[in-house]
């Protein structure tokens, strides 16, 4: 069988089991994978695509962005306009007779 079905096994199978990635151990993936019959070779690649698909790696913070503050203007009117709602119309409005 292919790797990537492998893969796609386990990925339904996490999810059939309703934990996050992070919940399963990696020892119960390798016996998983060990049951099937796939070469210890291939076991930590089919990891590391597990790894990827649950939480793919994102680009590294820079120091100087980790450290920086969010400067905000609040003198901007756009932020400080309080909405005005507009009354409802009345629903018992003037009942006029139809029928006579």
């Amino acid at each position: 069988m292919d790797k990537n079905n492998y893969v796609l096994q386990l990925v339904d199978a996490i999810t059939a089991s309703g934990k996050k990635f992070t919940d399963v151990s990696k020892d119960a993936i390798f016996s998983f994978l060990e049951r099937e019959g796939v070469s210890k070779k291939s076991w930590e690649s089919i990891y590391e695509e597990l790894r990827q698909i649950y939480h793919p790696s994102s680009k590294p913070v820079k120091e100087d962005r980790k450290n920086a503050s969010a400067v905000v203007d609040y003198t901007d009117s756009s932020h400080n306009d309080v909405k005005t709602r507009q009354p409802r119309k009345t629903v018992f409005s003037e009942i006029k007779k139809i029928a006579g």
